[in-house]
């Protein structure tokens, strides 16, 4: 509550401008009479007081003259007892003990309300009785007065005004109303469904700076948020098909399953000329690694034992025996087990856990189901062109394996393509997001369409 000195003035955007001057409170009658710097600090020498004797001025010779010397007129009743001026609507409200300052608070007010009173208490029991019957929330515009709204009543101007300014501003609802009451956005009481205090009709527009209502677009937006486990490791389904296998013109398609329209989704035609459902289920495992972060621990749930057994059991033996097995014949698909491995052993150097789990195949498993269907549909995508090409799977392409290839019998042709293909995958992983080339054709059918619920992306 501003003691009795103080001065403010209300500026055109409605803020209250506080008059920083010094003053000076002299108590010439009191408990301990002297010259002091702060109301509450006189206040306590008077408050109770018989007949106290005190004033304020602007400098300090003036009060330390009136306490040594009497000069000037001490606040005084005509009875020689202080009376206190409760303003409780004025320009500022507040306790006065000087009628001339009291003057100043009502004098061009809407709806004044003050009172005199023997006693300090008296005066501030009057203005707080008047704010909790009369209690409303102070605006910032400029168009409504503090006493309008403590009053909780507006004048035909200023609600003119509003509604003027309302029809001005392109954002829909920019204030709100209570009875006659127009509140700003953020300053009026907080909406039902509010929760900690805040207030969800209302943003912060930073194109002006300002506070403004949403939009009803805006209050109706929703934000999609990442569902699932981010603590345990990602499981991922793989599949190989071979359509005809051990065959002359067998074709064989690789599946990786993630999940539902899952990006990373893969459904594609086995590379090279060796068209076998064994290349195709150790190409699938290699093409699941490249999608998954080298530091995140996986669970690789597969059909395939002979996957399974060649990257966790058989390949210590062979790689001990210079990669020839028992007979002593050269390992069988080494060209694809060996990066695999290499792939798998750079994860456990960040942390990351590579773990196999085998499961009976066409034993009506949702994850198994839909890698065999991608696998499958993969396989009918294979062309001669395709066959005649190398695998460009990250884990399977590394630096000393596209040397060996260039050196033995790949073509110039045959490396840049490889390359390039390596860049737009590492783009897409950066950028978090996967091709899209086969979309919705069909449905439920396998072909090229291989079904809403699992294409994600392809790679022709």
């Amino acid at each position: 509550m501003p003691g009795p000195n103080s001065v403010t003035s209300i500026t055109s955007s409605g803020k209250r401008k506080r008059d920083t001057a010094v003053k000076f409170y002299a108590v010439k009658v009191g408990r301990k009479p002297g010259v002091y710097q702060s109301w509450p600090e006189a206040h306590a020498q008077v408050d109770g007081y018989d007949n106290p004797i005190f004033k304020k001025f602007d400098t300090y010779a003036e009060a330390e003259a009136m306490v040594t010397g009497g000069a000037g007129s001490a606040s005084k009743s005509s009875k020689g007892k202080t009376k206190y001026y409760a303003v409780a609507v004025g320009h500022v409200p507040g306790i006065y003990t000087d009628w001339s300052e009291v003057q100043a608070q009502i004098k061009g007010a809407s709806g004044v309300k003050h009172k005199a009173f023997a006693t300090h208490a008296e005066a501030q029991a009057y203005v707080d009785e008047f704010k909790r019957d009369k209690s409303a929330a102070i605006s910032l515009r400029g168009d409504l007065s503090e006493s309008s709204l403590a009053t909780g009543k507006t004048t035909k101007d200023s609600v003119n005004t509003a509604k003027k300014a309302r029809k001005e501003n392109d954002a829909p609802n920019s204030s709100l109303t209570n009875g006659d009451i127009v509140y700003e956005p953020g300053m009026g009481p907080l909406p039902p469904d509010a929760e900690d205090g805040f207030d969800r009709t209302i943003k912060l527009d930073v194109e002006t700076g300002q506070i403004r209502a949403k939009t009803e677009e805006e209050l109706n937006a929703t934000t999609k948020q990442p569902t699932g486990d981010f603590t345990g490791p990602i499981i991922v389904y793989t599949d190989g098909s071979s359509l005809g296998n051990g065959r002359t013109g067998a074709v064989a398609g690789v599946g990786v399953y993630f999940g539902p329209r899952d990006p990373r989704n893969v459904s594609e035609p086995l590379r090279g000329d060796r068209q076998t459902n064994q290349r195709a289920e150790l190409t699938a495992v290699a093409r699941a690694l490249d999608h998954i972060p080298i530091d995140r621990s996986a669970e690789i749930v597969t059909d395939s034992n002979y996957s399974i057994k060649c990257l966790t059991e058989w390949c210590n033996k062979w790689m001990a025996n210079n990669w020839r097995n028992a007979a002593g014949k050269p390992v069988e698909n080494r060209d694809l087990i060996e990066p695999i491995i290499g792939r798998i052993r750079e994860r456990t150097l960040c942390k990351a856990e590579t773990k196999f789990r085998w499961i009976k195949g066409h034993a009506n498993d949702k994850g198994n189901m839909a890698a065999d269907e991608l696998a499958v549909a993969g396989s009918r995508l294979s062309t001669p062109e395709l066959r005649g090409k190398r695998e460009f799977s990250l884990t399977l392409n590394t630096p000393t394996r596209l040397h060996a290839f260039e050196e033995s019998q790949g073509d110039e042709q045959d490396i840049e393509e490889i390359f390039a293909v390596l860049a737009r995958e590492q783009e897409m992983k950066e950028k978090g997001k996967g091709k899209e080339k086969e979309k919705e054709k069909g449905g439920e059918g396998l072909g090229k369409g291989v079904g809403d619920e699992l294409t994600g992306r392809t790679e022709g």
